[in-house]
């Protein structure tokens, strides 16, 4: 029992400090956040700063909508390979992840020409003057759609190379907006120096994947594993099926609100939801920065079948939460309409209002950051699918009926009771779980 309570703190004090290290790196990334979108803002002004949010959140969702998550996959089936040094089947299953990040990359991209060739940006509350630019948005999905670099910084426990390839796409987008922000450039420049900003993320992070992969296994991905189809890995396809269908709904409830606010509201509307959401989520942004950190280890209590590990840490994280989410909330009510001023360059009728409401929906949020890995490695992923299916099919309807009522502050309210419904259906089980109900297998109390 002392060996077993020892493990559960190295392992969350582990935690911690990775997550520790995401932090440094996320609070350069906000600081310059602060700045750049005010920039941006002054420069194009309300409705135009609208627009470029709505060309940028439609090329984001798609681009989360066709997103297969290999990492997920490269952890689930790789990570015992690896660490027993078995570098053929390790690449095996590496390979599958290489080829599901292209096929991904290029069905989103297809998919994000055509619907901006075939739905058209009126139907999509933009003007048809920025269709040549919203294209050229849709072509960089290809490389916003991967996953395995992702995965290979994670498995290694090398979250420092992450905070470094962070920060040089931050510098990128800072330095980018800060010459339009001097040379008063327009919407096209801003949107060319997103796309700079996604192909930077993607060149860095492949970069420190490849350098990771040479020097664990002494070799990079054979050419010839790579071509060839996976072998002797059940379930793979289906596992990484529903991971990714999983965070599909997530995005399409986090991106498809603020769609639906510019078209039913306008532009300008959009903006302000839009960046109070980045306000909120920059807030809660250390919690969520656990959730790259909790699926290594997670695996690893799994593997060994450390239930009550796994039950200690958990438990340590929602106190730790729970401490983390009063701090917020009062940094929201003392300084948060200040920065909400100033990040806008505009004055809104009841924006301390929008903002407390999504900082209380991204609270609700972070109490997901330990289910879903623990669910997931569990293998109950089909119930975190169930649930986000349940709380999208009540959010849509919800937010529109809203909307026509109360305007933004409607929507944020809807974005509220959607995360408590989320929280409440994926906390019952787990309850039960922390509660000490489960058999050898740790599974019972899902069946």
């Amino acid at each position: 029992m002392v060996h077993m309570a020892s493990g559960s703190h190295s392992v969350f004090t582990r935690i911690l400090s990775n997550t520790g290290v995401l932090i440094t790196g996320r609070v350069v990334n906000a600081v310059c956040s602060f700045v750049y979108v005010a920039w941006t803002a002054q420069t194009l002004g309300l409705d135009a700063f609208g627009v470029m949010i709505l060309v940028t959140t439609f090329a984001s969702l798609v681009s989360d909508i066709t997103h297969l998550q290999s990492w997920q996959a490269l952890l689930h089936y790789g990570t015992a390979p690896f660490s027993q040094k078995k570098y053929d089947q390790f690449y095996n299953i590496l390979a599958f992840c290489v080829r599901a990040d292209f096929l991904s990359g290029a069905v989103g991209m297809i998919c994000g020409l055509g619907a901006i060739m075939l739905v058209g940006p009126v139907f999509l509350g933009w003007p048809d003057s920025i269709k040549p630019d919203a294209l050229l948005c849709m072509l960089t999905i290809l490389f916003m759609n991967t996953g395995w670099s992702t995965g290979m910084l994670r498995l290694c426990n090398r979250f420092k190379l992450v905070t470094f390839y962070e920060f040089i796409t931050t510098c990128v987008r800072t330095g980018g907006c800060g010459i339009g922000y001097l040379l008063h450039l327009g919407l096209g420049y801003f949107l060319f120096v997103w796309c700079a900003t996604q192909l930077t993320m993607f060149l860095s992070c492949t970069c420190a994947g490849l350098y990771l992969l040479r020097k664990q296994t002494g070799a990079f991905l054979p050419m010839r594993t790579l071509l060839s189809p996976v072998r002797n890995v059940p379930g793979i396809w289906k596992f990484t099926l529903s991971t990714s269908v999983n965070q599909v709904l997530e995005s399409v409830f986090q991106q498809g609100g603020t769609l639906v606010i510019g078209a039913v509201l306008g532009a300008g509307e959009a903006a302000v939801y839009r960046v109070a959401r980045q306000i909120s989520n920059g807030l809660s942004k250390p919690a969520q920065m656990m959730l790259p950190t909790l699926y290594p280890e997670f695996i690893r209590f799994r593997d060994k079948q450390d239930w009550q590990g796994m039950r200690q840490v958990t438990l340590k994280l929602f106190g730790l939460i729970a401490a983390f989410s009063i701090l917020v909330f009062l940094l929201t009510v003392t300084v948060g309409n200040s920065l909400f001023s100033y990040m806008l360059h505009h004055s809104w009728p009841g924006q301390k209002t929008i903002l407390v409401l999504l900082v209380s929906s991204a609270l609700l949020d972070i109490g997901l950051v330990p289910l879903e890995p623990l669910l997931t490695v569990l293998g109950q992923i089909a119930m975190v699918l169930r649930a986000r299916i349940t709380v999208i099919a009540v959010y849509f309807p919800l937010l529109y009926v809203l909307l026509l009522q109360w305007g933004v502050d409607g929507a944020a309210l809807s974005s509220v009771l959607a995360s408590f419904l989320m929280l409440l259906v994926c906390g019952i089980p787990v309850f039960s779980f922390l509660c000490g109900r489960e058999n050898k297998k740790g599974l019972s109390i899902f069946k």
